[in-house]
């Protein structure tokens, strides 16, 4: 009798034993999803400047948090850090905070880091390089030829990450550093604007889609040297596809181009923008000069925008040889053979007085 009240009481024992466990567990589970889905009570508000100091601890982080006002219990910010596995990744610096933000949106804000300052610069499209280096220089912390020598011969360092300047003309970045706005953080170098600039140029390319009518046969390289010259020559967007069709209209026959942008590419200073080019400074030797060499020049003579991009890329189909800049609002007519093309000269000299 007394081994079966033995084994009783063995049994109730374990039993009782298992109760508590499993109250444990379910206790520990309890707690465990407490933790877990409790959110941040503080209601929704404005902004709270927050500092956190070099060397501050996940403890030190939540009291400061609680006592600004921003949570409303230290102890399950520090168990969600911990859970986030962030011990070690929340930084330290200025925040501007806002009310009623959940611990998931503080501890990622924390391991954000506070933002850093940013300098935000706009480049005109058709600049080239030196031109934008002079832009740069003015707004950026480097100097403006730290910028030119890297852009000018350092396709090779780029062309890893990015394949299409791999022969780049010259090793140069001329036509591929896309103009835009950019934000830039303060203590971005040349070589952060270049790899940014890159980047935006590779998107836009490949947004426009491939290349119709007789660009179907061009190389990517001698599209973005059309695009370039499409920038120089024209300023009115819907002219654009226009020009391009000249431009590929007058290499169907083998037929110089003759624009003036190809000479004034390596003009200095103000005689880039001269209205009109004397004869002799046509005659001036340089591969990228139309009136003298056949073809397209062997390079991009400026960095074009996303519409020149775009009729290069896609130009209208005509049968147009000429374009002369007849209106002060930067139109052109266009011209299809000689006689249109020597009436269009005399229209521009009314208009121009030259």
């Amino acid at each position: 009798m007394s081994g079966k009240r033995s084994r009783k009481r063995k049994s109730y024992v374990g039993i009782i034993v298992m109760s508590l466990l499993l109250v444990l567990a379910l206790a520990g589970v309890g707690v465990a999803y407490f933790l877990l889905m409790s959110e941040n009570s503080v209601a929704a508000g404005g902004d709270v400047p927050f500092e956190v100091e070099p060397g501050t601890s996940v403890v030190g982080i939540a009291n400061q948090l609680e006592a600004a006002g921003l949570i409303d219990n230290a102890l399950i910010f520090r168990i969600r850090v911990r859970l986030a596995e962030a011990d070690d990744k929340l930084l330290a610096g200025s925040y501007t905070l806002q009310l009623g933000m959940t611990y998931d949106q503080l501890i990622e804000e924390l391991k954000k880091g506070p933002p850093r300052n940013v300098t935000r610069v706009t480049i005109p499209e058709g600049r080239s390089i030196d031109r934008m280096a002079v832009i740069l220089a003015e707004s950026m912390q480097f100097d403006a030829d730290d910028f030119t020598t890297l852009a000018r011969y350092g396709a090779p360092d780029f062309a890893e990450e990015f394949p299409f300047l791999i022969g780049a003309f010259d090793d140069s970045l001329e036509g591929y550093l896309f103009p835009d706005t950019y934000e830039f953080l303060e203590e971005a170098g040349p070589r952060d604007v270049i790899v940014t600039m890159l980047r935006r140029f590779e998107q836009v390319w490949n947004e426009l889609g491939d290349p119709t009518g007789p660009a179907a046969n061009m190389t990517a390289a001698e599209l973005v040297v059309i695009a370039s010259l499409v920038e120089m020559e024209s300023s009115l967007a819907q002219e654009r596809p226009l020009v391009a069709s000249v431009i590929y209209n007058r290499l169907a026959i083998d037929r110089n181009l003759q624009f003036c942008s190809t000479v004034q590419f390596l003009m200095p200073g103000e005689e880039r923008q001269r209205l009109r080019l004397t004869y002799a400074q046509t005659q001036v030797p340089s591969p990228y000069n139309t009136y003298l060499n056949a073809g397209l020049p062997p390079g991009p003579i400026s960095n074009p925008g996303k519409q020149a991009l775009d009729a290069a890329l896609h130009p209208a189909d005509t049968d147009y040889m000429y374009f002369v800049l007849t209106g002060k609002d930067g139109s052109q007519t266009f011209a299809s053979t000689t006689a249109e093309f020597e009436r269009a000269r005399q229209k521009s000299r009314e208009v121009f007085g030259q």
